[in-house]
This record gives structure tokens, sequence and C-alpha cells, in this order.
């Protein structure tokens, strides 16, 4: 596949329980199946396991980690699991998103607010911050982060458009 002899670190490789299948669990199969090799991050380590397991019914390879991409030591933790696991880090795919408790703007709670702007900012830049060095050293890699089309469309979620047109920014 195009990604043979690649490691991904895929944050929020878990999802929310429901029937559909997530965007970070999506990715995570799927940079498996083209034959990378996936660290699948989580805050829920049993969202994580079960991706590891949809990969490894395919003969793919993958490990779970619970972490807290919210938390910088959990961020540093990430970086060194997936270097003592796999070696190395070519694919950081960054997928974490809330927006419980976003409101429109003349309804929208202080700590709703404070918490989706944390959340959905900082899953970007603190994994970012530490797979960086080890990128710029081999002088490679790919990070992807993503946002949503909230972000540049009309829509009455004020803290979830603004921290993903800040994902946008960033």
């Amino acid at each position: 596949g195009r990604l043979e002899g690649r490691v991904a670190v895929v944050v929020g490789a878990g999802q929310t329980p429901g029937d559909t299948l997530g965007n970070g669990r999506a990715t995570a199969i799927l940079f498996a199946r083209e034959g990378a090799r996936v660290l699948a991050v989580d805050r829920r380590l049993e969202s994580a396991e079960e991706t590891v397991a949809l990969i490894e019914a395919e003969g793919g390879i993958a490990h779970a980690l619970k972490s807290d991409a919210t938390r910088e030591a959990d961020c540093r933790t990430m970086v060194t699991e997936a270097l003592d696991r796999f070696e190395t880090i070519d694919i950081l795919h960054n997928n974490v998103g809330i927006g419980d408790g976003d409101a429109g703007p003349a309804h929208l709670e202080e700590a709703g607010w404070d918490r989706i702007l944390s959340v959905n900012l900082k899953s970007v830049v603190l994994p970012c911050k530490h797979v960086l060095p080890v990128m710029r050293a081999r002088k490679r890699g790919s990070i992807i982060n993503i946002s949503s089309i909230a972000a540049i469309c009309s829509t009455p979620q004020v803290a979830y458009k603004v921290s993903k047109a800040g994902i946008n920014a960033y």
C-alpha cells in the first residue's frame, strides 16, 4: 500500500459510541489497510482498543494508547510510546473535536466556550509540538489536522466554529 513501512499516530482513533464509523477510527483503519503501523490514541482506552481489534482482524499492525491530547505530559508520552514501539513517526493525524455545550452567541455559557476551545485547539497544538521535533530531525513527515466546514459556514455553534477556524489558522 501507499503507506507501507510508515508509522501513523492517529489522535482520536476511538470514537463516540454509536452505530456509525467515526472519522478517527476510519482513518486509523485506512492507514493500516495502506500498510502503516498505527498508534491508535484516544482518551478512552477501550475505544482505541476496539479500533486496534478492527485493524488486527484485517491483518494490520496497531497498538492502543490511552492519552488526553489536551495534556502536555500525555502528548510527550504519546511520542515516546510511538518511538519505543515503532521507532519513528511518519504521520500525525489529529482528529479530536467536541461540541457539547455549544450554543448561539446570545446563549453560550462561558464554561462551554472554555471547554470546547481548550479541547479542540490544544488537541492539535500539543501533539504537533511534541511530534514536530521528531519529524524535523528526520526531515520528513506529514501532519493532518482535521477542521470542519463549520469554520467557514454559518452555524449557530459559536465555540465549535471558532475552534475549527483556529485550527485553520494554525
